[in-house]
């Protein structure tokens, strides 16, 4: 599978549109679709912006191997909770992503205990 592609189903998988992608990588929308209908190869600033984005290594997106891991395991992928709170959690500013990390952690440890 070839970036054009891998690009697109990883958007779409996650439920983000060109514009929404666009947007957090600082590019116009129409540079976006130019990467996915082949006409366009992302700089290396690009790539590891999309890697960020997706949470995929970079090598996934430049192997021209397909892959069925895409972003999340196959287990939780299909669950419509989890992609909305992925995309939910990609609009939110870094400073309320990083908020929002840690009370998850704090979270994870109230359960520990619980479970102890």
């Amino acid at each position: 599978m070839a970036f054009a592609e891998k690009l697109k189903a990883l958007r779409q998988k996650n439920n983000m549109s060109q514009e929404f992608v666009a947007q957090r990588i600082n590019v116009a929308r129409s540079t976006i679709a130019g990467y996915e209908t082949k006409n366009r190869q992302p700089s290396h600033e690009k790539l590891v912006a999309f890697s960020n984005l997706f949470h995929v290594p970079v090598d996934y997106l430049l192997d021209g191997t397909h892959s069925d891991s895409i972003s999340l395991d196959e287990s939780r992928a299909d669950s419509i909770d989890a992609q909305n709170l992925l995309v939910r959690y990609y609009r939110l500013s870094t400073r309320s992503q990083e908020d929002l990390l840690k009370h998850l952690h704090l979270l994870e440890l109230q359960d520990e205990e619980l479970n102890n």
